[in-house]
């Protein structure tokens, strides 16, 4: 019998080069460091029973990325928390971690994601002005851009995977668009993308700049719960 642990685990930009196979690894080592008793896949090729939900991108960071992990014999959450922080690189750090009752995995658990997207433009706007050109695509009927897949480009309409979106003042030329959209292993939107529909669709030159997650959500009976206890309901954004 093994004993299952969701945690919620941060990076901050200096690690947003890290690719997600790379992170993988260096989660097997810390864990290993820790000598906590993880269970193991059978076969001739054991692993790490673990598995994370909604890979980042390389370029992005993130305050909210989910994992589940299982043990061989029983560990407290606060435990495994304390011995994972000890462990892991600067920059990194497990959030939170409870014991996993779920009998979903993470990875099928996700289903949208809050992203903070900081861009340039090139001439200045007003607030007013720079609300008016997000509307455009908020308001638009659809929003196509060309996705990269198996079979090579092809066109989607991504408007029915934003669910809604802000944009606010850095500080002269400098934005930040906040959006809430489609995330998870059906009908993902990568924020990079929908920063190209939205350029494209209002025809401005807008250099796009660091990428952060905020927040990652699962779907329980229509409400946006927290992935790592769906009891808690989290407010519509």
């Amino acid at each position: 019998m093994s004993f299952g642990i969701r945690f919620c685990f941060s990076r901050d930009p200096s690690l947003h080069y890290i690719a997600h196979l790379d992170m993988l690894r260096l989660f097997e080592r810390t864990v290993r460091r820790t000598g906590l008793p993880i269970a193991m896949t059978n076969g001739f090729n054991p692993r790490m029973k673990m598995i994370f939900g909604m890979p980042m991108s390389i370029g992005l960071s993130s305050e909210s990325e989910y994992a589940d992990i299982e043990m061989e014999t029983f560990i407290e959450s606060n435990v495994f928390q304390h011995k994972m922080n000890e462990h892991l690189p600067k920059g990194m750090k497990v959030e939170h971690a409870e014991i996993n009752h779920d009998k979903e995995n993470i990875m099928a658990r996700i289903a949208s994601a809050k992203y903070m997207i900081h861009f340039t433009a090139l001439e200045k706007y007003t607030p007013e002005a720079m609300e008016v050109l997000l509307d455009k695509m908020l308001h638009a009927e659809n929003v196509f851009v060309m996705k990269k897949g198996k079979k090579g480009l092809r066109e989607i309409d991504i408007k029915p995977l934003i669910y809604s979106a802000t944009v606010h003042p850095i500080h002269e030329y400098y934005w930040c668009l906040e959006v809430f959209i489609s995330s998870g292993s059906e009908d993902n939107l990568r924020p990079d993308l929908l920063f190209d529909g939205w350029v494209s669709l209002i025809k401005k030159e807008f250099s796009i700049g660091d990428v952060r997650r905020t927040a990652l959500f699962a779907s329980v009976d229509n409400n946006w719960v927290s992935p790592i206890d769906p009891m808690i309901i989290l407010p519509e954004t």
